[in-house]
């Protein structure tokens, strides 16, 4: 028996594995032919699957998988398998195709091009000194190719017509013979590639070939045998409300059946609240005639987290724990797959956490068929980060859902706009884009990208019939308006007061505590600055009968589905404002409009984070603003960006153009390291431990609890990182730990000298570390 892995799993069967996955592929990404260009894709992978591991079979290699001693001498196993792709009856550029593929299966070939490829020459000089016995040095790979394989490789050669005939595969295999004298495959292949143009027929084709083969091998060898895919009980719960709202006398508004009917591509415009999400959903059940992988794209991590729970409440009810219907990418998985999976008393901790890895390890092989993702897990494949050319293949065909598009900057709008241009145009996908807040400006860009000739705006009659909020301008900051809040809160509303800033929205917090008198229980505070824990228990106390009082800073503006009564806010750009009046009277069955107050003055710090141009148009077209109907909007969006600031138009264009340039550069079997690097570096985040936890730190991190630990973790911007580290208060730490196998694991942590409550999250105040040192 010839093994393929070291855990005794046979080649036959890693063959058969990788198999089903093929056949599972057909069906949950069809369109992988089309895209390809290549009528014959799907044979094509099926040849390049049954040979890819073919130079296991070499008996030196053999011998590393049953740990004895060898010859091997760290040689390249796929190097022996591409030789094999010669005995297909297939045109010489289908088999120049396979062998590609088989070849860049596990390294790119900027690496192999660092493996040492010795000269005859020297071969015989060192077989002579080394290894004068033996019939052949072992690195000889024309003597290997001849005589090195076990010989049980010729069953599993004559056994692949009855393996094709199992899949209904028809390809002549065994009746070429391979030449011996032929070219190192690396020389041959590797060394003389040549690059592709993105817009060519030839390299979707020789991208998506890799990339499958890829998928095959990886998810063969992770255990999976099945891709779920998207069938139309997953979208029942429309039916439901449809039903209940026929029982009410109601339908799906106007906006909503429109998304419905939409084909192709789709752009909607509707209120916070007016049921976007279930317009896309709509949309997205008329596309699934033909299969296709679905990201469903939001700008931040906790708004990932809330859609993730809601599409799985509602996609796929029975599933427990966790669904194998609706995935979710980014970040910081663990920590919320930890909150899918709390704590229980004195439980095993290392099951609980094997378990969170296992989910974490399934949701990155990206086999379910609806994923919830930022935009960053999509652009990343675009970067050449490593498994890109898998990202590709999932892409292919594929539904995206881009929720919340007004939130980006200009530099990722631009890096989206030229992503979607792609893979509308060259890989079939269908895109549908919703947001309440878009101005003409974009939404031309946008409609051009998307090739849309009518956007979907919400009815004018549904428009007028929603008036949820009347607008206030006053005069002053939000410090002295506290004394109000107070007063709408002894008269039984629901009040937010939302900041700018972290530090502002802290010290509200304070003196709506101890100077007016509050309870801690009626007041919750929401920012960026909690750690994992804490902020997802801050998040489901907004749905306790007892907060009267939310305080917070942009992070309400996302994935929030609360209803308060009254709302006072500093000043801030139109969009950001209309994403925080969401938050009251969202559904609009509060009697009358409800009062949002914009003061005119912001605080200090506020220029960091807003252009004050935007603001000061705000404050200008909102000053003759009450009464704010819905159909106004679009107006007043126009009235404060008509179009792009100067400084901003430049950062839109730059990074476009730079964009559509490294396009270009992403290559086939090739890996960019360097742009893989500026992929990582646009993240802002920085993550550290707020002192007091260190001692619980350093006893999760002993106790093997690394989810745990992770969880006590803040993520704070590089400028405030800068900061502290400026005043002394991030110190690197280093801990170490003893493993099972007596080894000593080193472990570092950034530790911030700062004050933390689980109430008020983490401050800028100092606080000492604990000097305990774990050995």
């Amino acid at each position: 028996m010839i093994l393929a892995k070291s855990d005794g799993t046979s080649l036959d069967k890693h063959i058969h594995d990788c198999l089903v996955i093929w056949q599972e592929l057909q069906t949950a990404l069809p369109k992988l032919k089309q895209v390809s260009n290549l009528p014959g894709f799907w044979q094509l992978l099926f040849a390049a699957i049954y040979i890819h591991d073919f130079g296991k079979a070499q008996l030196e290699f053999q011998k590393i998988l049953q740990h004895r001693s060898n010859t091997w001498c760290q040689q390249r196993h796929e190097l022996y398998s591409v030789p094999f792709a010669e005995k297909f009856a297939l045109e010489h550029q289908y088999q120049e195709l396979v062998k590609r593929a088989v070849l860049g299966h596990h390294r790119d070939f900027h690496l192999l091009a660092k493996e040492k490829y010795k000269k005859a020459e020297l071969l015989r000089f060192e077989k002579e000194i080394k290894w004068p016995d033996a019939p052949a040095h072992p690195e000889d790979y024309t003597h290997n190719l001849c005589n090195g394989f076990d010989r049980d490789l010729l069953r599993v050669i004559k056994d692949f017509a009855k393996v094709a005939g199992k899949f209904r595969i028809d390809l002549d295999f065994s009746r070429r013979v391979i030449f011996i004298d032929q070219p190192h495959p690396y020389v041959e292949i590797a060394a003389s590639q040549v690059e592709f143009d993105p817009w060519d027929p030839d390299y979707l084709q020789n991208m998506l070939l890799w990339g499958a083969l890829k998928i095959c091998d990886h998810y063969a060898s992770a255990g999976l045998d099945r891709l779920p895919i998207l069938e139309d009980q997953h979208f029942g719960f429309l039916d439901n409300m449809k039903q209940d709202l026929e029982r009410e006398g109601h339908e799906f508004y106007g906006h909503q059946k429109s998304c419905a009917e939409t084909k192709d591509n789709c752009i909607l415009i509707a209120p916070t609240g007016s049921g976007k999400t279930e317009a896309a959903m709509l949309w997205l059940r008329r596309q699934m005639a033909e299969q296709g992988r679905v990201f469903y794209v939001l700008p931040f991590t906790a708004s990932i987290n809330a859609m993730h729970r809601r599409l799985s409440g509602q996609m796929h009810p029975d599933a427990g724990e966790l669904s194998n219907i609706v995935g979710l990418q980014h970040g910081n998985m663990p920590s919320y797959l930890a909150t899918l999976l709390p704590e229980q008393g004195d439980g095993n901790i290392c099951e609980r956490n094997n378990r969170i890895q296992t989910w974490k390890k399934q949701l990155s092989h990206m086999q379910h068929p609806l994923k919830v993702v930022t935009p960053f897990q999509l652009l990343k494949y675009f970067y050449g980060v490593k498994g890109f050319e898998m990202g590709l293949v999932q892409l292919t065909g594929a539904r995206l859902i881009f929720d919340e598009i007004h939130a980006y900057e200009p530099e990722t709008f631009a890096q989206i706009q030229v992503m979607l241009d792609y893979l509308i145009q060259q890989m079939d996908c269908r895109v549908m884009i919703m947001t309440a807040t878009l101005p003409t400006f974009l939404k031309t860009i946008l409609e051009k990208t998307l090739q849309v000739d009518r956007t979907v705006i919400a009815e004018k009659k549904f428009m007028e019939d929603t008036i949820r909020h009347r607008v206030v301008l006053q005069s002053g900051n939000i410090l002295e308006c506290l004394g109000q809040a107070a007063d709408e809160i002894e008269a039984g509303n629901r009040v937010i007061l939302c900041c700018n800033t972290v530090r502002r929205a802290q010290d509200i917090y304070r003196d709506m505590v101890q100077v007016y008198g509050l309870s801690e229980k009626s007041v919750t505070l929401l920012h960026g600055r909690f750690n994992a824990r804490d902020r997802q228990n801050q998040e489901n106390r907004l749905f306790d009968d007892e907060t009267q009082l939310l305080i917070g800073t942009q992070a309400i503006e996302v994935s929030l589905d609360i209803d308060f009564d009254r709302m006072f806010t500093e000043p801030a750009p139109l969009d950001a404002l209309l994403q925080r009046f969401g938050r009251i009277n969202r559904k609009g069955w509060h009697q009358g409009p409800c009062p949002v107050t914009v003061l005119t003055q912001g605080g200090d710090s506020d220029k960091f984070i807003y252009n004050n141009e935007l603001v000061q148009r705000t404050l200008e077209v909102i000053q003759d603003v009450d009464i704010l109907n819905e159909d106004r909007i679009q107006e007043l969006l126009d009235a404060v960006y008509p179009n792009w600031l100067p400084q901003e138009r430049e950062k839109y264009e730059l990074t476009k153009r730079a964009f559509e340039h490294s396009l270009k550069s992403l290559q086939p079997y090739s890996y960019p390291r360097e742009r893989e690097q500026d992929f990582y570096e646009k993240f802002d985040g920085i993550r550290v431990l707020p002192a007091v936890f260190w001692n619980s730190y350093t006893e999760r991190i002993e106790a093997y609890d690394f989810i745990g630990a992770d969880q006590l973790l803040v993520s704070i911007q590089k400028g405030m990182y800068w900061r502290l580290k400026n005043e002394d208060q991030i110190e690197l730490r280093y801990l170490a730990f003893p493993r099972d196998d007596d080894q000593i694991e080193k472990h570092t942590v950034l530790v911030a000298k700062c004050h933390y409550d689980s109430g008020i999250g983490m401050t800028d105040e100092w606080e000492e570390a604990n000097d305990t040192v774990m050995i």
